[in-house]
């Protein structure tokens, strides 16, 4: 079938239907798996809004009573158009430096948490399909990349566009590229299996845009049609993360979302209905929104940060300074967070987490240096076995 007519097959389903399985067959059977584990990566090929526009013009229209779309607003960000230049540079290089290092550890797929495409995400557009290609497609090519699946989470500038970007990036991204993967429903929240030799690892995929509070205030750009809507059912993911983790026999039960519920930064305490869950099946959590790289342990539970592959933030660890007994490691100095992403090494003994920081050279000077940026900055294991609550 053509493209455009598959899209448009697409777009006729209801929101509630489900789509047909695409071609994702999971790694199985090894003793030993690695996958790639990374996030806020989304930068290359975003263009800001040009400063006349949102310095002047935006204020006129605002106060001529137009109504002026999340979107535009979100994409005369100050802070974002005074990170683009670097942001760009850091992901390219940290996307060649996974490459690298999954070369050398034998990635069989990746894991993202979110932030796919900023500013304001993507959607079925001409730019947003460009996007697509240049922020993502073509930026994570080569062997270590190529025919591997990645197992796709919404961040919060995925969602600015509304239920058009959840869309593109649910359901149709799967079709333009095989490896883009959502699950067989395309809906914003699944669960799928890594499974070895002997262990199966259960992941359950959350959208935590839908459980902050903040974003449901009229003035927050994240205050859009689709987190308008999937925040009066929470619920609905609550019990999705129950019953998938209530199903599963796994060795191991993972839940990937993107926002931080123990953090350096911003701790999302709305997130407390799906951590209860987590603990009483003894999982681990994976996630990003923080632009670095950090370990915590909370309640018996082990957080995984790992939101440094675009554009890292120094203030979101907390400039490398722990907070309390809770941060075991922080990938960040007084001057400068680390770039990098985390590898999961899954066998039946033990989940093992290992965070690669790039050594960070730009303009003749070294922001994040690191002796030998391939070998872990930094890494733990987890031993205890997931329960069936």
């Amino acid at each position: 079938m053509p493209f455009l007519s598959r899209v448009a097959l697409t777009l006729g389903l209801s929101l509630g239907a489900a789509a047909a399985p695409n071609s994702i067959i999971a790694p199985k059977g090894a003793e030993t798996l690695t996958v790639g584990i990374l996030g806020d990566y989304g930068w290359t090929g975003w263009q800001p809004l040009p400063l006349d526009f949102c310095n002047n013009a935006l204020l006129k229209l605002e106060a001529d009573g137009v109504q002026v779309s999340r979107q535009l607003q979100n994409d005369c960000d100050p802070g974002d158009r005074q990170a683009i230049s670097n942001a760009t540079i850091e992901e390219t290089r940290t996307a060649h430096y996974i490459e690298k290092v999954c070369l050398k550890k034998n990635c069989s797929a990746f894991i993202s948490v979110g932030d796919n495409f900023y500013d304001s995400g993507v959607d079925f557009t001409s730019e947003g399909i460009q996007r697509f290609y240049e922020g993502w497609a073509d930026m994570y090519v080569g062997e270590a990349f190529d025919n591997k699946t990645w197992y796709q989470a919404l961040g919060n500038h995925d969602i600015v566009a509304g239920q058009a970007g959840v869309d593109f990036q649910t359901r149709l991204a799967p079709l333009i590229d095989d490896r883009w993967y959502f699950g067989h429903e395309h809906l914003p929240y699944y669960t799928y299996d890594l499974t070895g030799s002997n262990w199966t690892a259960t992941f359950v995929v959350v959208d935590s845009d839908c459980f902050i509070d903040n974003y449901q205030k009229e003035t927050s750009v994240y205050n859009t049609d689709y987190v308008i809507a999937c925040h009066k059912d929470t619920q609905k993911q609550v019990d999705f993360l129950r019953e998938s983790f209530a199903k599963s026999d796994a060795t191991w039960k993972i839940l990937q979302i993107h926002h931080g519920y123990i953090s350096s930064s911003s701790n999302y305490t709305e997130l407390d209905p799906l951590m209860e869950i987590v603990r009483e099946n003894n999982g681990v959590v994976v996630n990003g929104h923080d632009h670095c790289m950090a370990h915590y342990q909370y309640e018996n539970t082990d957080f995984v940060l790992t939101g440094g592959a675009g554009y890292a933030e120094a203030g979101d660890c907390n400039y490398g300074v722990p907070l309390g007994p809770f941060a075991k490691w922080l990938g960040a100095d007084a001057n400068q967070a680390a770039n990098g992403f985390v590898t999961l090494d899954i066998n039946y003994n033990t989940l093992t987490f290992e965070y690669y920081a790039r050594d960070m050279r730009l303009k003749g000077a070294d922001y994040y240096p690191v002796k030998d940026d391939m070998k872990p900055s930094y890494s733990f294991a987890v031993t205890k076995h997931a329960t069936k609550a």
